[in-house]
């Protein structure tokens, strides 16, 4: 079996060498590695950071499905308030960041 990587990491270093932010490798975790087992079979194994994001972004996805979910119900219900003032600082906020993204000036 044949693996490409695409992910841009770079192979461990020796425990002597040290990495960009001052963390000797043998401290280090690596982001993933396949290895073929005893009995002939591949296997993969990810470290605890991947673990950790995945359970963030799930996190994340259940909280923001519990707000879409009420702002629902209060559209629905007619109870549901715009707040103009942060709708309007959203909106010049939006347009000043695509001006400076756009190398342009918002001052004319």
């Amino acid at each position: 079996m044949k693996i490409v990587d695409q992910s841009n990491l770079s192979p461990a270093q020796a425990p002597s060498a040290k990495s960009a932010v001052g963390v000797g490798s043998g401290d280090r975790r690596e982001a993933g590695r396949a290895a073929a087992t005893g009995d002939g079979r591949d296997s993969a194994e990810l470290s605890g950071l991947a673990g950790k994001i995945s359970q963030a972004v799930s996190k994340d996805s259940a909280n923001r499905a519990a707000v879409v979910e009420q702002l629902r119900a209060e559209v629905a219900s007619g109870t549901y308030q715009v707040d103009t003032a942060a709708t309007s600082r959203g909106i010049v906020n939006d347009s000043l960041a695509n001006a400076a993204g756009a190398g342009g000036s918002s001052k004319k």
